[in-house]
């Protein structure tokens, strides 16, 4: 083990694998690459784990207030913990707040591990006219910073800490009887 004021030499540190670069950089020609600091931490992140895209969803009738069971992670860089994952089925407009599971009890400013979470998700009553619903979960960790909605704003050449909302797509059905 070797002790440096400096970082590393090699292409992980001091290359372009784990350079945040502004969206506006469109090629390397002209960067100087060592000049921009390596990522150490990521962000707040989280993913919807099930149901899985394309998994349908049986309802009775539109009028039948069913409910489809949502789970999936959260994670923070830096080992900040998550104090809350949302979920949404109309892109963002109101939210309906996931219990968390394993992971909870972490020390919020040490917490290295997956936070997982569950809820209850009622479908919406226009689902099954509209064919489908989308599912979009956000995390938000112990130093309050929330997931961005989208990649367009913080979308990089390398594609790296893309952390935005996770969706998932799924077709509404009406349930038959046999």
């Amino acid at each position: 083990i070797t002790t440096s004021d400096v970082e590393a030499v090699g292409p992980w540190q001091r290359g372009i694998a784990y350079k945040g670069f502004s969206p506006n950089v469109k090629s390397f020609e002209g960067v100087d690459v060592e000049k921009v600091l390596s990522m150490h931490e990521m962000p707040v992140q989280s993913a919807i784990v099930s149901p899985i895209s394309g998994t349908k969803v049986a309802v009775e009738d539109k009028d039948a207030n069913e409910t489809v069971t949502v789970a999936g992670w959260a994670w923070s860089g830096g080992g900040r913990g998550i104090v809350r994952v949302d979920v949404s089925t109309d892109g963002g407009k109101t939210w309906n707040t996931a219990e968390l599971g394993e992971g909870k009890d972490q020390n919020p400013s040490r917490a290295w591990a997956w936070t997982f979470w569950e809820l209850e998700l009622p479908v919406p009553s226009d689902a099954l006219a509209k064919g489908g619903m989308e599912i979009c979960c956000r995390a938000t960790d112990a130093s309050y910073c929330v997931q961005p909605e989208s990649p367009e704003k913080i979308w990089n050449i390398r594609g790296l800490n893309n952390v935005s909302w996770h969706r998932v797509q799924l077709p509404v059905v009406q349930e038959v009887e046999e």
